[in-house]
């Protein structure tokens, strides 16, 4: 079969075999073919009912479908890496759960909060998430935090209100004026079973106090 698809037009006088342009088309017709996976079997089949426009397409089709594999798999990826940087290892019990329901999550923004359509844009793509690469700041100041609590830091301390006046610039620039969905979004944070049904990561009780009662006193000492 391929080698019919292959003979050449004829030979020129210089004895090189010459292709014509069907020739050179049902090639790319068999390469595009194999390139989805077409059995050979199959191609002779189907070589000539179906037109370049149309294997094109599914080609692209094709190719559309593994690099949406290939981004989830990057994803996958960035979520393992970005819990190592926060756990120190993989926390199998709390990542299963999140890569499992990465694509699709169980409640939505707008089921937990009463939010404007531009605000839920803000939460739904702005927010750093454990798949992306970007979500090292944040992955920093827990591991800050973590730090404090391991050396038995107080969130008044000197540490501490660093930590505190980093967050602080981190959900400004992530929140711009929308003060009171920053505001919702800790609330959310700080709830266990809100965040889950997010599929956001979970933060440890004692990390999201700590944050809490930082971020408290600096905002009390700041205004004095």
């Amino acid at each position: 079969m391929e080698g019919k698809a292959k003979t050449p037009a004829g030979k020129a006088e210089n004895g090189k075999r010459s292709y014509s342009e069907t020739d050179l088309i049902t090639l790319e017709k068999i390469t595009l073919l194999k390139n989805l996976a077409v059995p050979l079997r199959d191609i002779e089949l189907i070589l000539h009912q179906v037109s370049i426009d149309e294997l094109l397409a599914i080609h692209q089709q094709k190719l559309q479908q593994k690099a949406s594999e290939i981004q989830r798999a990057l994803e996958h990826t960035h979520t393992l890496l970005n819990s190592i940087k926060i756990e120190g290892e993989l926390n199998w019990k709390q990542l299963l759960p999140l890569v499992q329901n990465q694509s699709t999550t169980k409640s939505s923004w707008t089921d937990l909060l009463s939010v404007s359509i531009e605000e839920s844009e803000i939460l739904q793509h702005d927010l750093p998430k454990m798949e992306n690469a970007s979500a090292d700041k944040w992955i920093n100041i827990i591991k800050r935090v973590q730090l404090c609590l391991k050396h038995q830091r107080a969130p008044q301390s000197e540490d501490g209100q660093l930590i505190a006046a980093d967050i602080l610039l981190l959900s400004s620039e992530l929140f711009g004026p929308h003060t009171a969905l920053e505001k919702a979004f800790w609330d959310v944070r700080k709830s266990p079973e809100a965040s889950s049904s997010l599929n956001l990561y979970p933060i440890d009780s004692e990390v999201l106090q700590f944050i809490e009662d930082a971020i408290i006193f600096y905002e009390q000492h700041t205004k004095e």
